[in-house]
């Protein structure tokens, strides 16, 4: 039976019933069989008290959060709570489905306050929209820019931050198009010109890009996926200068720096591990580049 997330003195609306293991694992199945994802460090982790994971966003955002989290609850009994884009939550259904069947939240930094006082467990992920839209040559690179909100927010409520880095999604897809060929374009010159560019896709900034997966279609191809989960990262000891800019960007720095250490120990792994089948050999062939495409 699902078991209630919920905490009666800090009632605050956020409340809703995670499924069952045995569905989580029905659910995760085909994507396991497809993708055979791995998991690094999820043994030793140390659950006994909340915390702040920090992840990569890997293209278009739709194979890294979810494989990590399901098998966190599955082996760990973890309940991650998301916090998305506020997108989410425009969209008929869509929004229903995150926030009552897989607990998301709108993210705000009011929103993260709440969660905390909860002492709920939470996944962030600081590139948000910017990593989703890869361009070119942009794999596996943070594009955190100046966003600290998560270290304030994790300092402040003296929560560890765990670094899980997210390997191999962005092998399922080759970017056809990013948002500078896009732009470039007679319909990327009428964006910009009627003000559709700037005001919603931020010049560039939050296009996603065109891409390609099997052959010409969108079906992704099925590299595997390694998940590696740091140690964690106590922010105790900086409670009581959360406020502190200088301060902020230290421990973002660290997360930073953690984060691309499990990077390289992924792709170590990656390039070692000899265990490939014929038929996802065939389909992870990349289609060869054609010259003034």
């Amino acid at each position: 039976m699902a078991k209630r997330v919920s905490n009666k003195k800090h009632d605050d609306g956020f409340d809703f019933t995670p499924p069952s293991k045995t569905f989580a694992r029905m659910f995760i199945a085909p994507f396991k069989f497809y993708f055979a994802p791995q998991f690094y460090g999820i043994d030793e982790l140390d659950v006994s008290r909340p915390a702040l994971y920090v992840s990569n966003h890997t293209i278009l955002g739709i194979h890294d959060g979810f494989p990590f989290a399901i098998e966190l609850y599955l082996r760990k009994g973890v309940i991650l709570r998301a916090l998305a884009d506020s997108n989410h939550f425009k969209i008929p259904v869509w929004s229903e489905i995150v926030k009552d069947n897989l607990g998301v939240v709108e993210a705000s930094r009011a929103n993260c306050h709440s969660l905390m006082k909860r002492k709920d467990s939470i996944i962030v992920f600081p590139g948000g929209t910017r990593e989703i839209c890869k361009k070119k040559g942009e794999e596996y690179i943070l594009k955190w820019q100046d966003r600290k909100g998560f270290v304030r927010l994790a300092m402040e409520h003296g929560y560890d931050i765990i670094p899980v880095a997210a390997v191999g999604a962005e092998e399922t897809y080759t970017v056809v198009k990013d948002s500078n060929d896009i732009l470039n374009s007679p319909f990327g010159k009428f964006l910009k010109f009627i003000g559709v560019a700037e005001k919603y896709f931020k010049n560039g900034e939050l296009m996603p890009p065109v891409v390609r997966g099997i052959g010409d279609t969108i079906i992704p191809r099925p590299a595997k996926l390694y998940f590696s989960f740091g140690k964690r990262i106590s922010t105790a000891k900086y409670k009581a200068m959360f406020d502190d800019e200088h301060t902020q960007d230290l421990m973002k720095k660290k997360v930073e720096k953690a984060l691309l250490a499990e990077f390289k120990k992924l792709f170590d792994i990656r390039d070692h591990d000899t265990d490939r089948s014929k038929w996802r050999r065939l389909l992870n062939m990349k289609k060869p580049k054609i010259e003034n495409q």
